[in-house]
Protein backbone atom coordinates (compact mmCIF):
# COMPACT_ATOMS: atom_id res chain seq x y z
CA UNK A 1 0.00 0.00 0.00
CA UNK A 2 2.49 2.15 0.99
CA UNK A 3 4.59 1.74 -2.40
CA UNK A 4 1.32 2.41 -4.42
CA UNK A 5 0.86 5.94 -2.08
CA UNK A 6 4.52 6.75 -3.28
CA UNK A 7 3.85 5.81 -6.64
CA UNK A 8 0.51 7.90 -6.85
CA UNK A 9 2.26 11.08 -5.11
CA UNK A 10 5.76 10.44 -7.60
CA UNK A 11 3.26 10.65 -10.57
CA UNK A 12 1.20 13.78 -9.13
CA UNK A 13 4.59 15.58 -8.85
CA UNK A 14 6.01 14.63 -11.91
CA UNK A 15 3.14 15.96 -14.00
CA UNK A 16 3.10 19.10 -11.88
CA UNK A 17 6.08 19.93 -12.50
CA UNK A 18 6.21 19.11 -16.34
CA UNK A 19 2.61 21.81 -15.99
CA UNK A 20 5.03 24.10 -14.28
CA UNK A 21 7.80 23.96 -16.57
CA UNK A 22 5.62 24.24 -19.83
CA UNK A 23 4.00 27.40 -18.26
CA UNK A 24 7.06 29.07 -16.98
CA UNK A 25 9.07 28.43 -19.75
CA UNK A 26 6.68 28.76 -22.44
CA UNK A 27 7.30 25.44 -23.94
CA UNK A 28 4.69 23.78 -26.30
CA UNK A 29 3.67 20.40 -25.98
CA UNK A 30 5.04 19.13 -29.08
CA UNK A 31 8.32 20.43 -28.50
CA UNK A 32 8.38 18.25 -25.56
CA UNK A 33 7.67 15.38 -27.38
CA UNK A 34 10.11 16.13 -29.99
CA UNK A 35 12.91 16.59 -27.01
CA UNK A 36 12.05 13.31 -25.64
CA UNK A 37 12.09 12.08 -29.16
CA UNK A 38 15.28 13.78 -29.99
CA UNK A 39 16.89 11.61 -26.28
CA UNK A 40 15.60 8.28 -27.42
CA UNK A 41 17.52 8.73 -31.00
CA UNK A 42 20.27 9.64 -29.31
CA UNK A 43 20.31 6.84 -26.43
CA UNK A 44 19.86 4.13 -29.39
CA UNK A 45 22.85 5.89 -31.21
CA UNK A 46 24.92 5.04 -28.22
CA UNK A 47 23.95 1.74 -27.46
CA UNK A 48 23.93 0.39 -31.23
CA UNK A 49 20.17 -0.22 -31.20
CA UNK A 50 19.25 0.08 -34.81
CA UNK A 51 15.99 -1.56 -36.74
CA UNK A 52 12.58 -2.18 -36.26
CA UNK A 53 13.03 -4.93 -33.49
CA UNK A 54 15.34 -1.94 -31.08
CA UNK A 55 12.62 -2.13 -28.24
CA UNK A 56 12.62 -6.60 -28.25
CA UNK A 57 16.94 -6.69 -28.51
CA UNK A 58 16.93 -3.69 -25.48
CA UNK A 59 14.63 -5.75 -23.25
CA UNK A 60 17.00 -9.13 -24.11
CA UNK A 61 20.16 -6.94 -23.08
CA UNK A 62 18.31 -5.93 -19.70
CA UNK A 63 17.51 -9.18 -19.06
CA UNK A 64 20.94 -10.97 -19.57
CA UNK A 65 22.44 -8.24 -17.37
CA UNK A 66 19.80 -8.94 -15.18
CA UNK A 67 20.56 -12.84 -15.26
CA UNK A 68 24.12 -11.97 -14.87
CA UNK A 69 23.75 -9.47 -11.82
CA UNK A 70 21.58 -12.43 -10.18
CA UNK A 71 24.11 -15.19 -10.95
CA UNK A 72 26.90 -12.26 -9.27
CA UNK A 73 25.46 -11.65 -6.19
CA UNK A 74 24.21 -15.80 -5.36
CA UNK A 75 28.44 -16.29 -6.19
CA UNK A 76 29.03 -13.26 -3.43
CA UNK A 77 26.51 -14.48 -1.40
CA UNK A 78 27.80 -18.38 -1.19
CA UNK A 79 31.41 -16.94 -0.72
CA UNK A 80 30.22 -14.50 2.36
CA UNK A 81 28.20 -16.59 4.03
CA UNK A 82 30.96 -19.54 3.82
CA UNK A 83 33.43 -16.96 5.13
CA UNK A 84 31.26 -16.24 8.03
CA UNK A 85 30.57 -19.76 8.62
CA UNK A 86 34.23 -20.19 8.93
CA UNK A 87 34.86 -17.18 11.08
CA UNK A 88 31.81 -18.37 13.37
CA UNK A 89 33.04 -21.48 13.57
CA UNK A 90 36.79 -20.10 14.59
CA UNK A 91 35.04 -18.05 17.03
CA UNK A 92 33.32 -20.93 18.61
CA UNK A 93 35.91 -22.94 18.79
CA UNK A 94 38.33 -20.30 20.40
CA UNK A 95 35.61 -19.57 22.79
CA UNK A 96 34.94 -23.32 23.73
CA UNK A 97 38.90 -23.44 24.83
CA UNK A 98 38.80 -20.65 27.06
CA UNK A 99 35.86 -22.13 28.46
CA UNK A 100 37.09 -25.67 28.98
CA UNK A 101 40.64 -23.49 30.68
CA UNK A 102 38.70 -22.12 33.26
CA UNK A 103 36.70 -25.28 34.15
CA UNK A 104 39.84 -26.88 35.05
CA UNK A 105 39.83 -27.74 38.10
CA UNK A 106 43.38 -28.81 40.05
CA UNK A 107 43.03 -29.99 43.48
CA UNK A 108 46.07 -29.54 45.74
CA UNK A 109 46.63 -32.35 48.54
CA UNK A 110 48.52 -29.71 51.03
CA UNK A 111 46.01 -28.04 51.30
CA UNK A 112 43.46 -28.39 54.64
CA UNK A 113 39.56 -28.85 54.47
CA UNK A 114 37.99 -25.42 56.28
CA UNK A 115 34.53 -27.11 57.71
CA UNK A 116 31.70 -25.38 56.50
CA UNK A 117 30.66 -22.58 59.48
CA UNK A 118 27.50 -22.50 61.91
CA UNK A 119 25.85 -20.02 59.41
CA UNK A 120 25.81 -22.57 56.08
CA UNK A 121 25.51 -25.78 58.32
CA UNK A 122 23.56 -25.82 61.58
CA UNK A 123 23.96 -27.81 64.34
CA UNK A 124 22.47 -30.81 64.46
CA UNK A 125 22.10 -31.47 67.97
CA UNK A 126 19.26 -30.67 70.04
CA UNK A 127 19.41 -27.05 71.45
CA UNK A 128 17.46 -26.57 74.79
CA UNK A 129 14.90 -24.12 74.91
CA UNK A 130 16.03 -20.84 76.22
CA UNK A 131 12.87 -19.82 78.03
CA UNK A 132 12.94 -21.92 81.10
Amino acid sequence: MAKGKFLLGALIGGAAAVYGTLKLTGTTKEELVQAAQNKVNRFREQNDLEGANWEEELKDRVFDSAVELKNHVLESKDEFLGAASDSFQASTDELKDELDDENDVFVNGSDSYDAPTEVFMPHTHDEEPKNK
